[in-house]
């Protein structure tokens, strides 16, 4: 194998190995800042434009720029965020309601005895 093969193996790699640890970071919820998502985006954006050139001859690195786009778009999206928020709104009067509910039985025992 030439180096040249070798180097183009290895950049695959890489890029391969980030975009699947940013897919993760975004699954598990770690991205919540849409600043931070933007500003990873672009990055991606930036090896997208790097791997352009190796598309058109190498199906891996067609598929790696296909799997880059979506997880930017993913990134990108405004919905799963507001999603997101509005679940925690949710769970947050859930827990403010059972809160308020025990101090009334609280205070209700209290006068009780």
């Amino acid at each position: 194998m030439k180096d040249e093969d070798i180097l183009h193996s290895d950049v695959l790699s890489y890029f391969t190995e980030e975009f699947a640890t940013l897919e993760k970071r975004l699954k598990t919820g770690e991205l919540d800042d849409y600043r931070e998502r933007v500003l990873v985006s672009r990055k991606i954006g930036e090896a997208v434009n790097l791997l352009s050139p190796y598309v058109r001859s190498d199906p891996r690195a067609r598929q790696l720029v296909r799997t880059a786009e979506a997880l930017k778009k993913q990134l990108l999206s405004v919905r799963d965020m507001m999603v997101k928020q509005l679940l925690q709104q949710r769970e947050k009067q859930s827990l403010l309601q059972v809160i308020l509910r025990r101090k009334k039985e609280a205070a209700a025992d209290s006068l009780l005895s």
